[in-house]
């Protein structure tokens, strides 16, 4: 009634679903308004029109059990997947999946880790779940109050606004003023990007009022009374019909206040009651235990908590269904409220104590039926009593059985235990309790409750146990730190050096600690200086891991400076690497896995990325076998960028697509802006400038949010940098010389800037601005004067030159120095780097007319970049062909197996089709066994002749067999 054009909104996306898109709708409006009816008459259009409808509700009193309404709308269905399509899903999706819905749990195996921040895991289990089913047929998701939904299941929402499933259209539900600021965060972002709509349902006018309720027989002033006591509000108005017609009902005054904490206005309450009261006796309690068990509720529960026998049960039930409180579901066993208002009130309007009793023989009713944790844990929180040994067990269980992918509603349930404690508990058990509360708040970004939880800690621990008390003190200051509070870290990390044996492997850590505080506040002399005593103190000490910590802090911090600290740095890092090397796994870790993460900042800013890549790799598997995974997103993040560099930018995105998963389940902004920006810049090289631009500008906004974090400086660097990859000179200019005017000199470090920089004398000449390219190119030359052995660095230093100089016709110098760089580049191992100077280079010989050595350059620049995937600059490459006179350049060309992308490197649809292919599938044949159109079919087949440089089937059959051949498979 009165919703057509929402209505036709939402019906829009399910033809956008049914042709292969993907949408994302979120309806919102006052509790009562409409809002589920509406989703109830999509559902059923859904269905008519052949589209698989998912349902799931948050409840008000059930918020806290993870993964509630997720389990809600997948587990039947995706319980119903043939096992053809549970493969493709894979081994580890398929332990997440088993782990989390009950049909599945036969499936379930041990995770393929348990770190909290790698929960992202079991979201894109979830939505590989979500594609297989939407293979088969489009998918309509639908999930109601979701003001009520849970963290974890808000998680897996915001993973699929982030990434979409084609042929699903996702529908939200919620109340306007009732959101949670996270769950509105998650939608203000998605509504910012443009991949959320948002549609206001509004009250009814006068005239639908008067159309809903047609058999009343109301006057115009009863209904004009009616109306403006609702507000318009539907399921007011027929409540308040509903108690006008019964037996000795009145017409009930009250004012109308949708905002009224309880839930429902006055006037709506005492309808309610008034109905409640009509109700026998066994049918109000079994009513009352129902608003216990739950939202949608299972009757024997509901009957056990009254404690009625069958015989009453039956009569109540029916009771209670005739009168419309609750309805049937389809479901046998199954009934639910009216209205999750008409719940709430019957809540409310049992007494505390016998609520508390309820929530008791809930909990015991479940616990003979196997329930899961959360689920008992859910009534225990309610029930338990202090010194109730047995509910303080079973909810730190609960709380540890979440952690690991529901961290925040473990985080409920070590509170709740914490609270049941007596106040002559043991020691140890508070302190372990509070330790565990601590891992799951730090995971979470909570660090201001993280950083008291850890303050009352440290009362527990007496003076005399030191090494516990540093424990304790050193994450204290790691956590103030994180807030932003570096003062405070300092204060503390210097107490707890206090009470550590100078010299110590314990008192080395904390220095070194002292070391990053002093480059949160930008005094990069004083943590230099602390880096020296300790790596002072480590030489005269035959301790080979205190030796591994301050030499491969020492690599690190020498690549802060240039001249004399670079050369210094190189030999710590070949000191620091041959320790790393030779001590084993259970020596590293987790006790210098900071080490380690020093060892690969080093090596990435020293150019090795081949050890960058296997340290990191080493340093991420210790992470998860030992369940600490502090350093878990840098480690991914430096694998990123190393990927990038050698020019295996598919591997690159995915890495940093995992760092930038893993950060922005910490909530952490600078490390969120950190990965979200290098996302965008291994996303500007492989040529999709949209997606580029879009991570950029995010990582943009959220270092608004911290702007003095020490590593703000990088989200506008690499904006700027893709902004003038992609043409957009003068906004990308803006960007770095923001950082620039800034005296980058003291905050940024020396060897990031010539990359960089490169990129602004690219957008100052394409403005017309050589002095300024001049003037830039200086800077660069300047820097890398102080680094001899940094090869790309000294080849960005020549490119800016080369540049320059054949922007002022100087061809014959041009042609000298573009050389130059590109054999520093080819040095450095860097790819693309050394394509993109090829490409100068070639421009530079055609200028001064050698075009047969222009033209090698550019076919030697195309091939690599083909390789690389970089498509955007392979276009650019193969322009400058044309250029020469190459004709055959419209697109990529055959190569070699040798210049092949890798078969490894494709999707896992593309690989699946690529298979079908060798073994002679038409399209119609692979779109019928894969549930695709046969125009996907031939779209991904023109992606993948694109991507491997080949013009038809057989090719691209003989490719893919030959590649088998060479790789033994």
């Amino acid at each position: 009634m009165g919703r057509a054009a929402q209505l036709r909104i939402l019906l829009e996306a399910l033809g956008d679903a049914r042709e292969g898109a993907t949408t994302a709708i979120s309806v919102t409006g006052e509790p009562g308004i409409g809002k589920t009816r509406l989703l109830r008459e999509v559902t059923t259009q859904a269905e008519a029109l052949g589209v698989q409808v998912l349902q799931g509700r948050g409840t008000e009193l059930e918020w806290d059990i993870p993964y509630a309404v997720v389990i809600d709308a997948l587990d039947q269905p995706l319980g119903a997947l043939r096992r053809s399509e549970m493969k493709a899903i894979g081994a580890d999706g398929l332990a997440e999946l088993g782990r989390l819905l009950p049909s599945l749990s036969a499936l379930a195996s041990p995770l393929a880790t348990s770190l909290q921040i790698e929960r992202y895991r079991c979201h894109r289990a979830i939505r590989m779940a979500l594609h297989q089913l939407a293979a088969r047929r489009p998918v309509l998701l639908v999930l109601d109050d979701v003001h009520w939904v849970d963290h974890a299941s808000v998680e897996v929402i915001a993973h699929l606004l982030r990434h979409r499933v084609s042929g699903l259209a996702l529908v939200l539900a919620h109340r306007s003023t009732q959101l949670p600021d996270t769950h509105a965060s998650v939608l203000a972002d998605a509504a910012y990007d443009g991949s959320l709509i948002t549609l206001e349902v509004g009250p009814l006018s006068l005239e639908e009022a008067a159309e809903l309720l047609p058999g009343d027989h109301l006057d115009p002033a009863e209904l004009s009374y009616l109306h403006r006591e609702c507000g318009g509000n539907p399921f007011y108005l027929q409540e308040l019909a509903r108690a006008r017609r019964r037996p000795g009902g009145i017409l009930l005054g009250g004012a109308y206040a949708p905002d009224d904490p309880s839930g429902a206005p006055p006037v709506i309450q005492a309808a309610l009651e008034q109905e409640v009261h009509a109700l026998s006796p066994n049918s109000r309690l079994l009513l009352q235990s129902a608003a216990v068990s739950g939202g949608l509720f299972d009757l024997d529960l509901a009957v056990e908590v009254a404690e009625l026998t069958e015989a009453q049960s039956h009569d109540a039930t029916d009771e209670l269904v005739r009168t419309g409180l609750v309805n049937e579901t389809g479901v046998p066993g199954r009934l639910a409220f009216r209205h999750p208002i008409v719940r709430r009130a019957i809540y409310q309007r049992t007494g505390y104590g016998w609520r508390r009793r309820a929530h008791r023989r809930a909990a015991a009713a479940l616990a003979l039926r196997g329930a899961a944790l959360s689920v008992r844990a859910h009534h225990l929180e309610h029930c338990g009593e202090v010194g109730d040994e047995q509910s303080i067990a079973l909810l730190n269980e609960a709380g540890v059985a979440a952690a690991p992918r529901a961290p925040v509603a473990a985080a409920r349930w070590f509170r709740a235990a914490l609270r049941l404690l007596p106040d002559d508990a043991p020691t140890q058990q508070r302190l372990a309790l509070s330790m565990a509360l601590v891992d799951v708040l730090s995971v979470t970004g909570h660090l201001g409750e993280c950083s008291q939880v850890l303050r009352r800690a440290l009362e527990l621990i007496p003076p005399d146990e030191a090494d516990d008390r540093v424990r304790v003190m050193a994450r204290i200051a790691l956590t103030e730190q994180g807030i932003g509070n570096a003062t405070e870290g300092r204060r503390v990390l210097t107490a707890a050096l206090a009470l550590t044996a100078p010299g110590s492997l314990e008192a080395a850590g904390l220095r070194l600690e002292l070391a990053k505080n002093h480059l949160m506040m930008r005094n990069w002399q004083e943590a230099t200086l602390v880096t020296r005593e300790v790596q002072q103190s480590a030489s005269v000490r035959d301790d080979p891991r205190l030796y591994l910590v301050a030499t491969a802090a020492s690599a690190y911090m020498g690549t802060l400076h240039g001249g004399q600290s670079l050369v210094d740095g190189l030999g710590y890092l070949d000191e620091a690497t041959s320790a790393l090397d030779t001590l084993n796994d259970t020596e590293v870790a987790p006790a210098l896995l900071d080490g380690l993460t020093n060892v690969v900042y080093a090596e990435v800013s020293f150019e090795r990325w081949a050890n960058a890549v296997a340290h990191a790799e080493r340093g991420i598997r210790l992470c998860r076998d030992t369940g600490h995974g502090r350093y878990l997103v840098e480690l991914q993040h430096l694998r990123a960028l190393a990927f990038m560099m050698q020019g295996r930018l598919d591997t690159g995105l995915s890495a940093a697509a995992a760092a930038a998963e893993t950060a922005l389940l910490l909530d952490n902004s600078p490390i969120v802006a950190l990965t979200e920006a290098t996302r965008c810049w291994v996303l500007s090289q492989l040529g999709r400038t949209t997606e580029s631009l879009a991570s950029g500008a995010l990582s943009m906004r959220v270092t608004a949010q911290m702007p003095n974090a020490l590593f703000a400086w990088h989200a506008p660097l690499v904006y700027g940098s893709a902004l003038i990859d992609a043409g957009r000179y003068r906004r990308g200019r803006q960007e770095i010389i923001k950082v620039a005017a800034g005296d980058a000199l003291t905050t940024i470090y020396p060897t990031l800037m010539p990359y960089f920089y490169r990129f602004l004398v690219d957008a100052e000449l394409a403005l017309g601005r050589v002095d300024a390219a001049e003037e830039t190119t200086r800077q660069v030359e300047s820097i890398v004067h102080g680094m001899p052995s940094m090869h790309m660095r000294i080849g960005d230093a020549r490119y800016c030159r080369a540049n320059v100089q054949l922007a002022r016709e100087e061809v014959r110098a041009a042609v000298a120095t573009a050389e130059q760089a590109v054999a520093e580049y080819e040095v450095s191992g860097t790819p693309v780097e050394s394509a993109r100077a090829r490409l100068l280079f070639g421009h530079a010989l055609a200028d001064f007319q050698d075009v047969a050595a222009a033209k090698t350059e550019f076919d030697t620049a195309l091939a690599a970049f083909e390789l690389c995937g970089a498509e955007r600059l392979a276009e650019r490459a193969r322009l400058a062909l044309r250029r020469v006179g190459e004709r055959q350049t419209a697109g990529p060309r055959s190569r070699s197996a040798a210049t092949t992308v890798r078969l490894g490197d494709l999707t896992e649809r593309q690989f699946e089709i690529v298979n079908r292919v060798v073994l002679g599938r038409t399209n119609r044949q692979i779109s019928q066994e894969l549930y695709l159109s046969e125009k996907t079919v031939e779209a991904h087949l023109t992606r993948l002749y694109t991507k491997l440089g080949v013009s038809s089937r057989a090719e691209l059959a003989a490719l893919a067999a030959s590649d088998r051949i060479r790789r033994g498979t």
